[in-house]
């Protein structure tokens, strides 16, 4: 029987992935590049069934197979619906069946990740994310303001309505370093129309898209208690009403605190696809590693994994024609020059979307002197170039590339902890933010902008 129902999965998902591997994705908030769901209506709704019927008329054996396996799992599904998953399955298929639904851990509830859904979809559809800024990390923060910045370009809004969430469960918590995070599934619905009065070629409207999100909150060991960042609109350190200016750097304009600060609530650190979600983190529980960072009491792998995302945004948005000069807040001298050489070799793009589906510490090693951390990232895009007002495609659907990143730190240096700073638009030393014309120093203490003694330093960058 066990034998039986691992066959049946993988067929299953063999057969499913060649239904649908060329539908559609998804515009909404979530940005994480799954794909649409087969129920979908309007626009992209079809590609499974379309290429269904390509199959029966050109290769009829594969398409009275691929009928047959969808058939056969379903029938198996209903008579053993257990078994399927739990009977000795993959570690991949007990964790699809396993997810939990409580209790959360202290200070986290389905009301804040209720107020966090609905926040992101509202900042989402008004390219705003003011309202939301106080509990949203900084990777989180880049990966939307860079979609709004292609959105802007191409004249695009994406609007959203009939929001229905109906389900909020806790799917795992994971201690990491001196932080925990929450995966929370978020399980909804929508109705979602993606617009351009300029480009109207790229319109499209799904009514009733369904799908379940993992939204991954972080929050320090030390917390303070009783603290809510989302229902009230004051500084939890000084209790100053919030700025509403907030942006690139989430300061309280009284007392100076960063308020998206996991020392004090909650911070939603990621929002995962289901399709993308993994349910584990091994470097999390890597001995080595936990113990050269020991010292480093902001060292997380979940913080680590938000500034790698937060990093391959700016770099997409430089080879979309955003100034160079950011690079270096963040890359030595020949990783930025790698990239510009990409840059250059392509045709001068824009993003008709650019999800980044994960970015997940995958290995480590040690050099005399530097710890080196490697990312593995997986992105989904479709590029079209703008010409004399006119557009037109690079790439003919959306399509997913694999990119490779190491961030470095000298070993001296995880002896003591970081400062609180945002990675890339304040100054490690001090925390005066950068101006907008970057130099390779502060303008007020003097420091580099890059020293793998005070911050992590992008050392290499490779698309697959």
């Amino acid at each position: 029987m066990k034998s039986i129902s691992r066959v049946l999965h993988r067929v299953f998902v063999l057969a499913v992935f060649v239904l649908y591997s060329n539908a559609e994705l998804w515009a909404r908030a979530g940005g994480g590049g799954g794909r649409a769901s087969h129920d979908s209506g309007g626009g992209g709704g079809g590609g499974g069934l379309s290429f269904l019927i390509y199959l029966l008329l050109s290769h009829p054996l594969i398409a009275l197979i691929v009928i047959i396996a969808v058939a056969a799992y379903f029938f198996y599904k209903k008579k053993n619906p257990a078994d399927l998953f739990n009977s000795g399955g993959s570690d991949e298929d007990r964790r699809l069946a396993n997810l939990t639904s409580g209790p959360f851990p202290e200070g986290l509830d389905v009301q804040k990740v209720q107020t966090s859904f609905m926040g992101i979809q509202d900042a989402w559809q008004k390219k705003d994310l003011k309202e939301v800024r106080r509990w949203i990390s900084d990777g989180v923060y880049q990966r939307y303001t860079a979609q709004f910045r292609m959105m802007n370009k191409l004249s695009q809004i994406n609007k959203l309505s009939n929001i229905k969430v109906s389900d909020i469960r806790l799917a795992r918590t994971t201690a990491d370093g001196n932080y925990q995070s929450a995966d929370v599934a978020v399980s909804f619905s929508m109705d979602d129309s993606f617009v351009s009065d300029k480009y109207p070629q790229f319109n499209e409207n799904f009514s009733g898209d369904s799908d379940t999100e993992y939204w991954t909150f972080i929050k320090r060991n030390d917390a303070r208690k009783n603290q809510d960042l989302y229902s009230t609109d004051n500084c939890p350190n000084c209790g100053a009403p919030f700025d509403t200016k907030m942006g690139e750097i989430s300061r309280c304009a009284g007392c100076g605190t960063l308020t998206n600060n996991a020392s004090y609530d909650w911070v939603l650190s990621e929002i995962t696809q289901m399709d993308d979600y993994r349910g584990d983190d091994l470097m999390t529980q890597n001995a080595q590693l936990r113990e050269l960072t020991k010292n480093d009491s902001l060292f997380a792998v979940q913080r680590m994994q938000d500034i790698a995302s937060n990093v391959f945004m700016q770099i997409m948005e430089v080879f979309t024609g955003a100034n160079q000069n950011k690079l270096s807040r963040f890359a030595d001298k020949n990783t930025s020059e790698k990239i510009l050489q990409i840059k250059a070799k392509s045709e001068g793009f824009i993003f008709d979307r650019l999800y980044l589906n994960e970015a997940t510490l995958v290995s480590f090693n040690t050099d005399p002197e530097k710890l080196n951390l490697v990312f593995s990232l997986l992105a989904t895009y479709q590029r079209v170039k703008v010409s004399d007002q006119k557009l037109s495609l690079l790439d003919t659907e959306m399509t997913t590339h694999p990119y490779n990143m190491v961030l470095s730190k000298n070993l001296k240096s995880l002896s003591t902890p970081e400062k609180e700073t945002v990675y890339s638009y304040e100054c490690p030393s001090c925390g005066a933010p950068y101006n907008d014309t970057t130099n390779d120093s502060c303008n007020y203490c003097q420091a580099p902008v890059i020293d793998l003694n005070k911050n992590w330093v992008l050392t290499d960058f490779q698309m697959g």
